[in-house]
């Protein structure tokens, strides 16, 4: 469907409103949900895997089917897998400083993974509004679903990364042995394996997951915006810098 054939319908004053209106010019009511429900087709999740697998190959020619359809399909995909990710890393503390009976760390990974799926769903949501402000500041063209799938499907490189360092930390992490009635004693001791060579390895894998990233978003945000390269840099780079300049600021400072 095109959008000249789209005719949009105020779902609360209940008048046709003219082509490109983003706000009812009889009532004032966002049109943004409703004009996104006519143009953007379903995708299924066979879909989806192909997007994600033409991601790798050819993220260019994908870039721009993801920003004509965008879903948030994949987004939840890669949320799911970089909690995984990140529970496995949380698991891999508890195990290297033998705090728990083996039959408890099931339990820890399970609590972990639900707990932490609130933190990359977080930083999507939060992040695609940031993003949306700043294309809109720009003059850029982009819907709310759009910006959503631009940023949901830059996690990927998030998602590799993040389930490398947790197999990585369960693999070599060093060994510890601290008294476990001594909550000190504890607090050095993940210090110690966080501050390893090991986990300075994770860490680097990390933020080179969040750079790859920034540049993936840069190409499926690019069409979707209408933008040029360089408007497209600027308007999702900003947001990205300031994420990772917090994320130095947490690291070097605990």
């Amino acid at each position: 469907m095109s959008t000249e054939d789209v005719i949009i319908r105020c779902p609360i004053c209940n008048e046709v409103s003219p082509q490109g209106y983003l706000l009812c010019p009889f009532c004032g009511a966002d049109l943004t949900v409703t004009y996104e429900q006519k143009i953007f087709a379903p995708v299924t999740y066979k879909e989806v895997w192909f997007r994600i697998k033409s991601l790798i190959v050819k993220p260019r020619v994908i870039a721009q089917e993801i920003a004509d359809n965008p879903d948030s399909k994949g987004a939840f995909l890669f949320i799911v897998a970089i909690s995984l990710g990140l529970s496995l890393q949380v698991l891999s503390f508890v195990l290297h400083t033998r705090l728990l009976d083996m039959k408890f760390y099931p339990v820890v990974f399970l609590i972990g993974w639900i707990a932490i799926l609130l933190l990359p769903t977080l930083i999507w949501l939060l992040g695609s509004w940031v993003i949306r402000l700043m294309t809109r500041l720009l003059g850029g063209k982009a819907s709310r679903k759009q910006i959503r799938a631009a940023v949901g499907y830059g996690m990927m490189p998030i998602v590799f990364s993040e389930l490398l360092t947790g197999i990585l930390f369960l693999i070599a992490l060093p060994w510890r042995n601290p008294d476990p009635y001594n909550f000190s004693a504890i607090f050095d001791d993940m210090s110690f394996i966080r501050h390893s060579i090991i986990g300075i390895i994770g860490l680097i894998i990390h933020f080179l997951g969040l750079a790859a990233s920034s540049i993936y978003i840069v190409f499926i945000a690019k069409p979707a915006c209408e933008f040029s390269w360089l408007e497209t840099a600027i308007a999702t780079g900003i947001p990205m810098i300031v994420y990772l300049i917090l994320m130095i600021i947490y690291y070097t400072g605990t």
